[in-house]
């Protein structure tokens, strides 16, 4: 009797008292082998259609696990894989040119559209007529969401640039770039999730949110990620090189750049202003940029005579504009700005008062006493008199006019005279 082939390899079976059993079942060991590994099978150019056929006890590439198709198409096409009663789980590969879809189907059940440069894991049910393909994937985890590697801070892998993950410890997704950091999170009010559906026309969708860039998005076709360059983003639109097949479950993470608000009026505390080691001194002179502190930025009255240091003042540290020392006058100086307090010791000298700067006007009744007269202080030009001659007295009118006269005649008493003259 003849060998048949109705397993789900279509490896031979040969029959008892079968002349050449020893060769069919060599043979079958081989194509096991073969359904082990990988293989490619070529599309005829710019097909829309292709059949795959597994080859009766004979090699055969879409026997493999992991099948590859290749060659160039300009339009999406459909690849029957028959027989119909074949049950078994696939890798299928689209290693096609021209950017376009491979659609994987059994019988009139369900297919799988796998696009350009993605693999896919399948499950074929062989059903017969009604056969369907099954995404593995999508049945695991939901057509729905995508599922990606979880586990604590502890748990993270040696980081590569562009992996991607959730932090059970932090209870947000993390991703590496030169360090693991977190992008996003449960509750996170700066990720929106958009889910669509392809129908193999439309290019274009509306998200809820405007990420900015499309560096600021990851998008699903079926569950497997995007790359960038196969869409962009404008405002809240992503549009895709080509349009998702009809059927395909589009998401798309949009991830919006938060900004950050306006601290509230007195908000910021000494406490908040803390260093490192919890002292209030955590803002120092050497953190205040040159030119920081500008007369605008001092309220009236903060400055007071408690907060000068000694000697802290100086002529040579009051300019004006044109840098002359005379930078402040008496008509930038407050009425009463300047009082007996603010004055200390020795800051008033001589070469610090100029001519005329203390006029009669300035001077209260009674403020220069004797005893405020330092000897040789008073001379006579500053009686605002003339000189006499050898001899003669100094006297008043009793109106307050002072001069010279001769002593009286006859040796009269001069006791309320003033004797300026020699002796």
């Amino acid at each position: 009797m003849a060998s048949t082939y109705v397993n789900n390899l279509r490896v031979a079976e040969p029959a008892n008292g079968d002349a050449d059993w020893g060769t069919s079942t060599n043979t079958s060991l081989e194509l096991i082998g073969e359904a082990l590994g990988v293989g490619t099978e070529a599309i005829t150019t710019n097909a829309d259609t292709h059949t795959s056929t597994v080859a009766d006890g004979a090699t055969d590439p879409a026997r493999a696990l992991h099948l590859q198709y290749t060659g160039t198409l300009d339009s999406a096409c459909t690849i029957t894989i028959a027989p119909n009663t074949l049950k078994r789980v696939q890798i299928i590969e689209n290693a096609t040119s021209g950017s376009q879809s491979i659609i994987i189907k059994q019988g009139s059940g369900a297919t799988v559209t796998i696009l350009a440069g993605t693999k896919r894991i399948v499950y074929l049910d062989g059903a017969g007529a009604g056969a369907a393909v099954v995404d593995i994937t999508a049945a695991a985890f939901g057509a729905q969401a995508f599922y990606v590697p979880s586990g604590t801070t502890g748990n993270r892998p040696t980081g590569v640039a562009g992996a991607f993950r959730y932090n059970t410890t932090t209870g947000a997704f993390e991703g590496y770039t030169d360090s693991w950091g977190d992008i996003g999170g449960s509750g996170a009010t700066n990720v929106s999730l958009n889910e669509f559906s392809g129908n193999g026309s439309t290019t274009a969708f509306t998200l809820s949110a405007d990420p900015g860039t499309e560096n600021n998005t990851q998008v699903y076709i079926d569950g497997v990620y995007q790359e960038k360059g196969t869409y962009a983003v404008s405002g809240t639109t992503l549009t895709f090189s080509t349009a998702p097949p009809n059927g395909t479950s589009i998401e798309v993470m949009a991830f919006s750049e938060s900004s950050v608000g306006v601290v509230a009026d007195g908000s910021i505390t000494t406490a908040k202003l803390e260093n490192s080691s919890g002292s209030s001194d955590g803002v120092t002179t050497a953190k205040i940029a040159t030119d920081a502190v500008t007369q605008a930025k001092i309220a009236d009255d903060a400055v007071g005579a408690d907060q000068l240091a000694s000697n802290s003042v100086v002529t040579a540290s009051i300019v004006d504009s044109t840098g002359s020392s005379d930078g402040v006058t008496t008509a930038k100086l407050a009425t009463d700005a300047v009082t007996t307090v603010k004055i200390t010791d020795l800051n008033v000298t001589t070469a610090k008062i100029a001519n005329d700067a203390i006029t009669s006007a300035k001077i209260d009744d009674d403020a220069v006493i004797a005893a405020a007269i330092a000897d040789n202080s008073v001379d006579i030009a500053r009686l605002n008199v003339t000189d006499g001659t050898n001899g003669q007295l100094l006297s008043t009118n009793g109106s307050g006019t002072l001069s010279f006269t001769d002593p009286p005649s006859g040796g009269a008493s001069v006791g309320k005279a003033f004797f300026m003259g020699q002796i």
